[in-house]
């Protein structure tokens, strides 16, 4: 089964006679470096973790010559991973791998850009290496999760995920992740009541409300299913509904779904085209040309 993680400008009335004046156009502020090293690295960090990726670059290129290399090969790798860019993060994090003191944060970083490289196998080495100097990384299980579940060895996931959980009891990225991991195997019910966990600590997460979403509609509870859908949303919502009744042989009530879809968004909707062409499949129906039309 396929399955689908102001710029405010003010304007001040002049209300005098008097003449300003001139006024030196503001030069944006350059934030000053902490003076110790660990709150350098913190700052920097934060930065990465927080999606200020412009504000990291910045501090790890004016720091270079003040931190230990180490430290800026690691932050580097850290920032490549964070910004998309996973080759380069594995080409820095497998420099460090052997470091004393580093070594185990580089394993791990190795590791999730193994993964986002899809080398499971080679990411399962990082990974366990990473987990065994530090067990008690929250991300190093959940990332130990993702890839167990991608090479459908259950048992190790569903450890990976409860090790995560007991160190971190609120982790939304966990019950996400194993949300997830749920819906690989069928496990319908419990996939919908991981991703409400998820959602109940970070109602944000749109992966978590779509994940919640398909485990409930592949329960055929349609009406819930789209609780939450807005005007913006219908579309994907749909597409997603409509394939688990699809996937569950609901075909009539799929192809409700995908032609609304079809009707709902302004664009030509190439996925629930694709849906609908594979519902016909299925179904041994031929398509009406006409749903494509606006």
């Amino acid at each position: 089964m396929r399955i689908s993680r102001l710029l405010a400008c003010t304007c001040l009335a002049l209300t005098t006679t008097v003449v300003s004046a001139a006024v030196a156009p503001s030069v944006p502020a350059v934030e000053v470096l902490p003076a110790s090293p660990d709150l350098l690295i913190g700052r920097i960090e934060a930065a990465i973790t927080g999606d200020l990726l412009d504000v990291a670059r910045d501090l790890i290129a004016r720091s270079a010559a003040t931190l230990p290399p180490q430290q800026v090969v690691r932050l580097s790798a850290e920032y490549a991973l964070a910004s998309g860019s996973p080759e380069d993060a594995a080409n820095g994090f497998a420099t460090l791998t052997s470091d004393p003191v580093l070594g185990g944060n580089a394993q791990l970083g190795l590791g999730l850009a193994r993964l986002r490289l899809g080398q499971n196998a080679q990411a399962i080495t990082a990974l366990d290496a990473a987990l065994a100097i530090n067990p008690g990384s929250v991300r190093g299980w959940i990332a130990r999760g993702v890839a167990a579940d991608r090479g459908r060895d259950w048992p190790n996931a569903e450890t990976a995920y409860a090790k995560a959980l007991a160190l971190e009891p609120a982790s939304a990225s966990a019950y996400t992740n194993r949300g997830y991991s749920q819906l690989l195997r069928g496990r319908f019910v419990e996939a919908a009541a991981d991703s409400a966990r998820a959602l109940a600590i970070d109602p944000k997460s749109d992966v978590a409300r779509n994940n919640l979403r398909l485990a409930q509609a592949m329960q055929g509870d349609y009406k819930n299913a789209f609780k939450g859908s807005t005007k913006l949303t219908m579309a994907r919502d749909l597409n997603t509904v409509g394939f688990a009744a699809m996937s569950r042989g609901d075909y009539g009530i799929a192809e409700t779904f995908f032609t609304r879809a079809m009707q709902s968004n302004p664009q030509f909707d190439r996925i629930a085209w694709d849906n609908l062409v594979y519902l016909k499949q299925l179904a041994h129906k031929p398509i009406d040309p006409g749903v494509a039309l606006k």
